[in-house]
């Protein structure tokens, strides 16, 4: 409990994106999809209120869900949590009283769920594996940079790791034994499954991984507990998302259809740029190995080449692997980092953890695992070095900008620009540190525009820049045209080559970096010498 605690005030502390005179720390940006998630998140939470049962009757679900400003684009249960979070907590959050919406009041919702996934996963763990284990694999989540950055954002990814987590640990606690699941399991299992559905698309990654798993393990019995599991997910799914109703067979195809024909993504990778559905296939685990903590890459490499496996680490090894190989598909689009495989992350951190095993002798629990004679002081002196390299890591998950950290396997940040990796994919570093630096009243063009709401919603949910009487642009690429204060933000997949640098006779007039590497900058081209800004070239330069 205290470590779940100690996760949500870690993601708390930097959750204020622009607030007047706010006493919170500093925090990323209004990131690019948080608009439409607290929007939706309060339009279901307030219609929840206000019909309240009757919202599951044919008039309640024509009134909200039939509503033009319902948007199906996800289930709803992970945006009803930012809702509900934003509708209690936006009188205490100060600094937003003449925004639309209050940002860091939703983002609550997110540092409550990785706070819970703390809590589910030190539990889990401790009774599989043993106390020590336990705290280790919370300790090794609670310095993923990535995982903590984006529990401070109103994003689904954070509740969504949340649901898969619950949606894992029956199979890994009932799905291991020797005797196939009861009813009883089954039915909890796709109760959890059918809730992460609720949640977000991932969920559909499950049942090829379960199923093949079922089979291989339990033969011919195992159809039993596979047909209860699918039937009941199933049925939470439909019964928990009554836009459905409306339609059932149309909703549905529109749901997954849409999931999967989607505008095009792009995606800055090793120097290139490419379509989000032409990622080289190794993007997924690159990726992850690029933005792992160092000390929890060596130790899951250090249990992965151990011998002994009981049938829970088998699993939960599958469970981490199975996302990253369905990314890794030729035509399957992936973009945004690890953002869409942050869910394999828990898992990991266990697997981290019982990488200390000959060492520790923690996770006889199941009486699978042989304990190896350890002098005390041993076990002592190697939790004692994992915790210290730990707290080492640890420190990046304080800064407000780790949505954008590299591991130093790669080199950090600067490591990983020079390779030719994405500097920020979520525009977070426009925070109020940045804005502050902005003079009042200013007209600024920005690029590039990742979306047709982005600058309005910047102007009217950031409140120091609707404070400030900052207009924002887009820029139109015609320099001549559009001369003035001109806003870069590096989302290198999306930045032309041409405006990385700055140009001849501009001057810079605020920056953003992080680890050394640029994530926005706000320059001057009045006196500018630049003639035009060429389009992307077919394989774009690496930067420099």
């Amino acid at each position: 409990m205290l470590l779940a605690v100690a996760a949500f005030l870690l993601a708390t502390t930097r959750i204020n994106h622009g607030l007047i005179d706010s006493p919170l720390p500093p925090g990323a940006a209004l990131t690019l999809d948080e608009s439409f998630y607290i929007g939706q998140g309060v339009f279901l939470f307030e219609s929840l209120l206000d019909w309240g049962p009757a919202l599951f009757t044919p008039t309640g679900v024509e009134a909200v869900f039939g509503h033009p400003d319902y948007f199906p684009d996800h289930p709803p249960l992970g945006k009803l949590v930012l809702g509900a979070a934003h509708q209690s907590f936006s009188g205490v959050i100060s600094g937003a009283e003449e925004s639309v919406l209050n940002v860091a009041a939703a983002r609550l919702g997110s540092c409550f769920a990785f706070g819970l996934t703390v809590l589910v996963l030190a539990e889990f763990t401790r009774r599989q594996f043993g106390l020590t284990t336990a705290v280790l694999a919370v300790v090794a989540l609670m310095i993923m940079p990535r995982v903590v950055g984006h529990s401070r954002i109103a994003s689904l990814e954070t509740v969504t790791t949340l649901a898969w987590l619950a949606a894992f640990i029956p199979l890994w606690t009932w799905w291991t034994k020797a005797d196939a699941p009861t009813n009883r399991q089954a039915i909890i299992s796709g109760i959890l499954w059918g809730l992460l559905l609720l949640t977000k698309v991932q969920g559909i990654l499950m049942p090829p991984l379960v199923i093949g798993w079922a089979l291989w393990r339990y033969k011919e019995k195992a159809i039993r507990p596979l047909a209860v599991w699918g039937i009941v997910g199933a049925v939470v799914f439909f019964v928990g998302w009554p836009w459905l109703w409306l339609d059932p067979v149309a909703n549905t195809m529109s749901y997954f259809v849409k999931t999967a024909q989607r505008p095009t993504l792009y995606v800055w990778y090793f120097g290139q740029r490419f379509a989000d559905k032409s990622v080289p296939w190794h993007f997924p685990f690159v990726m992850t190995l690029a933005t792992l903590p160092v000390v929890v890459t060596v130790l899951f490499g250090a249990r992965l080449v151990q011998r002994k496996f009981t049938a829970t680490e088998s699993l939960m090894s599958l469970s981490a692997a199975w996302p990253l190989i369905v990314f890794a598909i030729p035509g399957t689009p992936v973009y945004d980092g690890a953002r869409l495989f942050l869910v394999i992350m828990p898992a990991i951190a266990v697997l981290s953890a019982r990488g200390l095993v000959p060492v520790t002798n923690d996770g006889a629990a199941t009486g699978e695992t042989e304990k190896l004679p350890q002098p005390r002081w041993v076990r002592h002196a190697g939790v004692v070095a994992f915790m210290v390299f730990m707290l080492f890591s640890f420190s990046k998950t304080l800064q407000p900008f780790c949505l954008n950290s590299y591991s130093e396997l790669v080199g950090g940040e600067r490591g990983a620009q020079r390779l030719g990796l994405e500097a920020g994919y979520w525009a977070d570093g426009l925070n109020g540190e940045f804005w502050a630096q902005v003079p009042e009243d200013s007209t600024i063009y920005v690029a590039p525009v990742s979306h047709q709401f982005q600058l309005g919603d910047i102007q009217h949910l950031v409140p120091i820049v609707a404070q400030r009487n900052i207009k924002l642009l887009p820029f139109e690429y015609d320099p001549q045209a559009q001369r003035g204060l001109t806003l870069l933000i590096h989302r290198l997949a999306d930045l032309r080559p041409a405006l990385r640098n700055v140009p001849d006779g501009a001057t810079v007039v605020a920056e953003v970096k992080y680890g050394d590497v640029v994530l926005a900058r706000l320059i001057d081209t009045s006196q500018a010498t630049w003639l035009s800004v060429p389009d992307w070239p077919k394989r774009p330069a690496m930067i420099k």
